[in-house]
């Protein structure tokens, strides 16, 4: 079972860290020179994908480091996943309380009929994003510490 666990432990917060890296090295350069009925529109079209599946990731490795801080019998390993654990859950809330927010206003509204006075949301949401990032580059190492750990 803990080996089970901390494959999904790893793999969840690899998965997490490697696509907000890409996204932050390649997504976010690329949306800055848009304008802006164009970063509208690409912002909706990459949330059709990323938003039901990155949710999902992230709550696995969340759940993994949970159940990995109680079951792992190293008490360093334990302290590590504990730590990945907090990473993963600051993860989920940059998410939902800092881009979720910039998402819903930037889906809400008409490519074709951006306002005039309209609030460019990229820096706040590439702040965020970076924040999350960090989380989970954090997670993932922490993650892989504890599970060599174990070995």
């Amino acid at each position: 079972m803990i080996e089970l666990l901390s494959t999904a432990a790893v793999i969840g917060s690899g998965i997490v860290a490697g696509v907000f890296f890409a996204v932050a090295v390649s997504v976010l350069p690329a949306v800055q020179t848009l304008p802006a009925d164009r970063y509208v529109e690409l912002h909706r079209k990459l949330g059709e994908g990323y938003h039901p599946v990155m949710p999902l990731v992230v709550t696995v490795g969340v759940l993994a480091d949970l159940v990995l801080l109680f079951l792992a019998d190293d008490g360093a390993a334990r302290a590590l996943f504990g730590t990945a654990l907090l990473a993963m859950v600051g993860v989920q809330i940059v998410s939902q309380f800092g881009n979720v927010p910039i998402n819903k206003r930037v889906h809400a509204l008409d490519p074709a009929a951006v306002p005039a006075d309209w609030q460019d949301p990229r820096l706040p949401w590439r702040n965020w994003h970076r924040l999350r990032t960090a989380f989970a580059l954090v997670a993932l190492a922490v993650n892989a510490v504890a599970v060599a750990l174990l070995s």
